[in-house]
């Protein structure tokens, strides 16, 4: 297989486990129900142990990063498997258990059980999955409808797709949000270099109007993470201040990390300091905290 079209295998599977899948979590689409998990190393997880581990983890047969030393064939079955779980073919529930047996942890037999109860009780009338495997009308809308660009009013060709929110916070109206992100930004994001997720926390991140401020563990809330994630994926943010990572800041409201440093005694503290004020955000340079309402407005 030449090297181009094993790249091309290796940037399809980085699209299905890092946005493909995620994005139809997020939004809630029927073809699974439910959703044991949202993030992608766990999509990457689960499909791995299945397609490679079989009977172990797939760390155990195949030298991390998987990504870096999987075979075109190995690409190639990963890659089949994610687009079953995203057409409803494969259930993810029972996928996800059987991975977490592998490793040794508790299993969500009960989830798995009702998962397959309601497979098994659907009518084959055409409104389910039939026994020869053809997908559903109303499950193939819905992943076209998750994936579209009428729903993500973003460029078909380009990734990741801005993920969507959880419906647990309410939401305020956004002058920045992902609908009139800048094409050209948009893109420096999306054909960079960067992991699927720390392109997703990016694309989020730049929904923070100016003048606001929001906090590692708000955006980990939206994205389904954790604040430590989040504040690794901004570290080193390439595309400051376009990309205003000055705006996130610690729960407490104090000033959190700038430059790679933390905190008010950070090298680069000032700078973030100054970058808010500019905008008009209230900052107590003493006490090293801001002030104001938490920006939630993710879309």
């Amino acid at each position: 297989m030449t090297p181009d079209r094993t790249d091309a295998l290796v940037e399809e599977w980085q699209r299905l486990y890092g946005v493909t899948l995620p994005s139809l979590a997020l939004s809630k689409s029927p073809v699974q129900d439910p959703w044991p998990v949202h993030v992608d190393h766990c999509f990457g997880r689960i499909i791995l142990d299945s397609v490679v581990g079989k009977d172990s983890p797939w760390m155990e047969k195949l030298r991390s990063p998987a990504i870096k030393n999987m075979t075109p064939d190995q690409l190639k079955k990963c890659i089949a498997l994610g687009n079953a779980i995203a057409e409803g073919k494969e259930s993810l529930v029972e996928l996800d258990a059987k991975s977490l047996q592998l490793r040794g942890k508790k299993q969500k037999k009960q989830a798995a059980a009702n998962s397959k109860r309601k497979r098994e009780a659907a009518p084959h009338d055409g409104t389910s999955e039939d026994r020869n495997g053809a997908a559903p009308k109303k499950r193939q809308i819905d992943i076209k409808s998750a994936l579209s660009p009428s729903s993500s009013k973003e460029p078909q060709d380009l990734l990741p797709l801005t993920p969507r929110p959880s419906t647990s916070t309410p939401k305020e109206s956004s002058p920045t949000n992902s609908n009139t992100l800048p094409t050209d930004l948009h893109n420096l994001i999306t054909t960079s270099t960067l992991t699927p997720f720390r392109q997703r926390v990016l694309l989020a991140l730049c929904q923070v109007p100016p003048g606001r401020f929001t906090t590692y563990a708000t955006m980990a809330t939206h994205l389904h993470s954790s604040a430590r994630a989040v504040g690794n994926a901004l570290k080193n943010n390439p595309f400051a201040p376009r990309v205003p990572c000055h705006r996130v800041v610690a729960a407490d409201r104090g000033l959190g990390g700038f430059g790679g440093e933390w905190g008010i005694r950070g090298k680069h503290a000032g700078e973030k300091v100054r970058l808010l004020r500019g905008e008009g955000v209230v900052v107590d340079q003493g006490r090293g905290r801001v002030e104001g309402d938490i920006w939630r407005g993710f879309v």
